[in-house]
């Protein structure tokens, strides 16, 4: 908010001339009724000053007009600026996961190409599935077995329900998916954007002094070949060997 005594004239002396004629005495007796009821109004000189305590009256109005007047509030709006209400804190939930029937298919990718092989791999599986006659039966999952700068090696998982004889065709395998305890991480939004989250897991990991062994699981809680690149969200799965 931006802010805003006067003085009397002196009497005049009368002299008297010794040359005047002895009537200056009779002027004299004639002034001594003059003194006499002089004497007798002196009483009356504090009445005749009471009109001081108007006066008195009329200073303190003029010291109380000397007071300093309030401030004047400004009635222009206070600009306001919003306050970002603070991050909450990275805290994964703690899990233990039951094995449950996946098909997997393993596969490498360098990372510009990683969405692409994973939506590629996992619309395989749906198809291999489909001609074993099992039923999807669950979320995909990712597992990341190593990475580097250049790309990484994956197993894009279907979990399935139902029995077969059959055997999965070419690298393609029946098995059971990753049991014990994770730590749960979550990330929404896009695919690309995934390095933020990954980071603030790698962080969250060296504070808590937790090896992972650079394995990470992803169970895509939206279909990841049919939902936008953009608005996927994600499980994020990191073992706990605590």
């Amino acid at each position: 908010m931006s802010a805003r005594a006067a003085q009397g004239a002196p009497g005049k002396m009368v002299a008297f001339s010794h040359d005047e004629p002895p009537a200056g005495r009779r002027t004299a007796r004639g002034a001594a009724p003059l003194l006499a009821l002089g004497l007798l109004l002196t009483p009356l000189a504090p009445a005749l000053a009471q009109p001081a305590p108007a006066a008195t009256q009329q200073n303190a109005v003029q010291k109380d007009d000397s007071l300093t007047p309030p401030p004047v509030v400004d009635p222009k709006p206070v600009e306001t600026q919003p306050v970002a209400p603070a991050a909450a804190r990275f805290v994964p939930e703690e899990l233990t996961l039951t094995p449950m029937p996946v098909i997997t298919l393993a596969g490498t990718a360098t990372w510009d190409e990683g969405y692409d092989k994973l939506v590629a791999a996992l619309k395989t599986l749906d198809k291999e599935l489909t001609r074993l006659g099992l039923t999807r039966a669950g979320d995909a999952f990712v597992v990341y077995t190593s990475s580097d700068d250049l790309g990484f090696e994956y197993e894009a998982q279907l979990p399935f329900s139902g029995t077969t004889t059959q055997k999965a065709s070419g690298t393609m395998k029946l098995g059971g998916s990753y049991a014990g305890k994770v730590l749960k991480f979550g990330h929404s939004g896009s695919f690309a954007d995934m390095d933020n989250t990954y980071e603030q897991i790698a962080n969250y990991l060296d504070e808590k002094n937790i090896n992972a062994d650079g394995l990470y699981i992803e169970q895509y809680r939206t279909d990841l070949t049919t939902t936008a690149p953009d608005a996927l969200k994600i499980d994020i799965l990191v073992p706990d060997p605590r």
